[in-house]
């Protein structure tokens, strides 16, 4: 029966009995009693037929109509089982076919909806350019692995920074380098990425910086991870010119269950600071840090300006000796005290900040000052030990020759030491720091020769004192014939120059006796002279 048909049915019906009611009351008037009576009995049964016709109607509406609308109402989120099938109801058609094409397009709509808020979280937890995970999405991976470290679950990160970012955007278009940038990322995803079981995490944290997440690792498979990657990073190097090429800095730290997300990631830029101090894409590790010790850039900067400031450097002064114990001359590196430090902080951990900050002409300035002063009151020479980085500072080298021509007698026994690695990469600003230091009276040394050999095709060109020899060359000396070769050449162009050829850190007699047979000077650090104020 249609809704039409009950409804007219209910109008013809409740018009019937008030045709009857307004017949009755006529006819009640006018009957005796007794017909009255069934008279009576009669309206009161036709209007309860009337009112349970009502009830049935009403509860059909409600059964029929009501709640199919609602089932089909419900469905419309798509998350409830589509509504049981019932006789249709004809009136109703175009109703339900309105609520199914709604349905339809709530569906499309949501389903349009999640995939753009899919695309949208894809896009916060990448990197526009790599499209590899960025900061954000690195940091809360890392802070699970922590978790599970705190398990028994222990592993390591690399971070690695691209030193020369700015000046490849300057040598090339943006794309061509944001180009560079994405090949460079997909191979080294490739290469060290999720292949591995627990997948590694290779993250773009910043422009230049970059971090590969190692759960689960020992260090060995570390290593070779970290050196695998740093040949490959060697291999996509770019050329900025003039026969340079850009330059990483790499550092590596085990994480366990003590770590803490933000200390290790401090921790992992000072060693990154020393990898860019030492100019070198050797690996730094981070482990050496003390833990909950590592400040950070910002930290750096207060500490340095009012060090500067204040002038709370000292040089902590030890002799260098040689053959038979004989005092060669004094060796001098730059103390900073801080009024929060526990103890003095040795420059190896201030000055790859200060290198960073720009800050380290300014350190060695003071370390000239002091030295200088030490001179006064101490015989003998004194070598202190200069930054690279200072070289290039503009303002550097016309002050340091001013501050050592106003004191010859001082001068004359000063040592200037500088990285061999200088002589290669920078060596227009080593030869100014070279006629500054003859022309006020100073000598040049240079350290860590091992370190980049190429400086010997420029130790010619360029009034050098003495040449060292590092102890990560010289104790394998005794059994690497390759090594005692490059020895022997240092030797020979030493003599050919008339300079001294020092080795340090030796690891034994055998090693000691085998340096002086070659020719070279050993030579070893004694405990510490004192700190020069």
């Amino acid at each position: 029966m249609s809704l039409l048909r009950t409804t007219l049915l209910g109008i013809a019906a409740i018009t019937a009995l008030l045709l009857i009611g307004s017949q009755a009351l006529g006819i009640y008037t006018e009957a005796s009693n007794a017909d009255r009576l069934v008279l009576a009995l009669t309206v009161a049964v036709a209007g309860l037929c009337w009112a349970g016709s009502a009830i049935i109607l009403l509860r059909w509406l409600d059964r029929r109509l009501l709640a199919e609308l609602s089932r089909d109402l419900r469905v419309l989120d798509g998350k409830t089982d589509a509504p049981a099938v019932l006789p249709a109801v004809r009136e109703f058609t175009e109703v339900k076919e309105a609520l199914a094409q709604a349905r339809d397009r709530f569906r499309a709509t949501a389903e349009e909806n999640s995939a753009r808020i899919e695309s949208m979280q894809l896009e916060l937890n990448l990197d526009a350019v790599t499209r590899l995970p960025n900061r954000r999405y690195f940091h809360n991976e890392l802070r699970r692995a922590l978790a599970q470290a705190r398990g028994g679950v222990a592993g390591h990160v690399l971070m690695f920074r691209q030193r020369d970012l700015i000046e490849i955007n300057r040598h090339m278009p943006r794309e061509h380098a944001d180009q560079w940038l994405r090949s460079l990322a997909h191979r080294l995803d490739q290469l060290l990425g999720r292949r591995h079981n627990p997948p590694y995490i290779l993250a773009r944290l910043n422009g230049s910086d970059f971090a590969l997440l190692l759960p689960a690792t020992s260090p060995a498979q570390a290593g070779q991870a970290g050196e695998k990657l740093r040949l490959e990073l060697r291999a996509l190097r770019l050329a900025l010119g003039g026969q340079r090429w850009c330059r990483w800095a790499l550092a590596l730290a085990r994480y366990g269950p003590e770590d803490q997300a933000s200390d290790l990631l401090a921790r992992l830029d000072h060693a990154l600071m020393r990898a860019e101090s030492s100019d070198s894409d050797a690996i730094e590790h981070a482990d050496d840090e003390n833990r909950g010790d590592s400040a950070g850039e910002l930290q750096w900067r207060d500490i340095l300006i009012a060090a500067l400031d204040q002038h709370r450097f000292s040089l902590d002064v030890r002799g260098l000796r040689g053959p038979d114990e004989t005092l060669l001359r004094n060796e001098a590196t730059l103390v900073l005290h801080d009024a929060e430090a526990p103890a003095p902080i040795p420059a190896s951990r201030f000055m790859p900040a200060a290198i960073r900050l720009g800050m380290s002409a300014e350190c060695d300035i003071q370390a000239a000052r002091l030295a200088l002063d030490w001179l006064v009151s101490h015989p003998g020479q004194l070598a202190i030990r200069l930054a690279l980085a200072s070289l290039a500072q503009s303002n550097f080298l016309p002050r340091l020759g001013q501050l050592l021509r106003d004191r010859p007698a001082q001068t004359a026994r000063l040592i200037l030491e500088i990285d061999a690695h200088g002589l290669a990469d920078n060596y227009a600003a080593v030869r100014t720091l070279c006629e500054v230091a003859t022309d006020a009276g100073a000598r040049v040394g240079v350290r860590r020769l091992s370190r980049d050999f190429t400086a010997m095709t420029r130790l010619h060109q360029l009034p050098i004192s003495y040449v060292k020899l590092s102890g990560d060359f010289v104790g394998g000396l005794a059994h690497s014939p390759g090594s005692r070769h490059l020895a022997a050449s240092v030797v020979d162009t030493a003599r050919q120059l008339k300079i001294d050829a020092y080795a340090e850190d030796i690891p034994d007699a055998a090693t000691n006796a085998l340096l002086r047979e070659m020719g070279i000077i050993p030579a070893w650090t004694e405990a510490p002279a004192g700190v020069a104020a």
